[in-house]
């Protein structure tokens, strides 16, 4: 029988830079509300940590999981970056 247990006999641990990627991310989007700059230097972390996650995660031969929050912290991210520009672009045009 076949079980889905890594080759290795190393625990498998959850990939900081995703926890990290979800937590930057909601704090960029709590930052928009107070200070839009602010939130925009939050959400960048969130995004490129996401990215770096999923990344290493892909390479660990199953000794690391987070997937799902890294793309959860990308999505957070990624809204929030969206969010700004938008906001800013509707304040450049409506006068």
């Amino acid at each position: 029988m076949s079980t889905n247990q890594p080759a290795s006999t190393g625990p498998v641990v959850t990939n900081r830079k995703a926890v990290y990627s979800v937590v930057c991310g909601v704090l960029a989007f709590a930052c928009i509300y107070l200070a839009p700059i602010g939130g925009l230097l939050i959400a960048v972390p969130s995004v490129t940590s996401g990215i770096h996650a999923r990344r290493e995660i892909a390479t660990s031969e199953g000794l690391q999981r987070g997937d799902t929050i890294a793309v959860i912290g990308l999505m957070f991210g990624g809204g929030a970056i969206v969010t700004v520009a938008l906001s800013w672009l509707l304040a450049q045009f409506t006068g």
